[in-house]
């Protein structure tokens, strides 16, 4: 027992290689011989790095594409001349003999319908907002074609002026598919 206890107590009283660290310009030290294996494996940066075949060929400097940033830009102008529409029709009240003339008028599933429209309205404009932010910054393909779905129901000031830009956007945001990061 003491004469095989012996060679383990040398092998365990082995200290580890020192670790060396290498100023800019210096050689490394030689490598230890192959019949000793490494202390502990170490992995490369390299080893956690998305293969080059992976990444689309998009903004990565001078190649990238104007398309996302024009259909923020087409998008953010639909959601303002929406609320232009939406801010214009309610500061421009009618006065109470027009006011009352409509009432009498007009039946309650039309005044209802413009209603209604005017709400979706103003939640489509929140999208088309939403959606123009994301456009410019290049973030997610997939909530900005849903935004630019909805900028399709936004109301100008004429009447459809801003589902017409929102029209085009969509079209654009369709286009620049692979300049999104995601």
């Amino acid at each position: 027992m003491g004469e095989g206890s012996d060679g383990e107590d040398e092998k365990r009283r082995r200290t580890p290689p020192p670790v060396e660290f290498l100023k800019p310009g210096e050689a490394q030290a030689p490598l230890p011989p192959r019949d000793q294996s490494p202390a502990a494996w170490v992995p490369r940066p390299e080893d956690y790095q998305a293969p080059p075949s992976w990444t689309p060929p998009r903004a990565t400097g001078a190649g990238g594409s104007n398309l996302p940033k024009l259909a923020g830009v087409l998008l953010l102008v639909s959601a303002t001349i929406g609320m232009a529409g939406a801010l214009y029709s309610a500061l421009s009240l009618p006065t109470v003999p027009e006011y009352e003339n409509l009432i009498l008028n007009t039946t309650p599933a039309v005044l209802a319908t413009g209603q209604i429209c005017g709400l979706i309205s103003i939640w489509s404009q929140a999208m088309a907002l939403l959606g123009g932010i994301m456009a410019l910054q290049r973030m997610n393909w997939k909530l900005t074609i849903v935004c630019a779905i909805f900028s399709l129901g936004t109301l100008g000031i004429f009447l459809f002026e801003a589902s017409l830009i929102g029209f085009l956007a969509l079209i654009v945001t369709l286009r620049a598919r692979p300049f999104f990061l995601n």
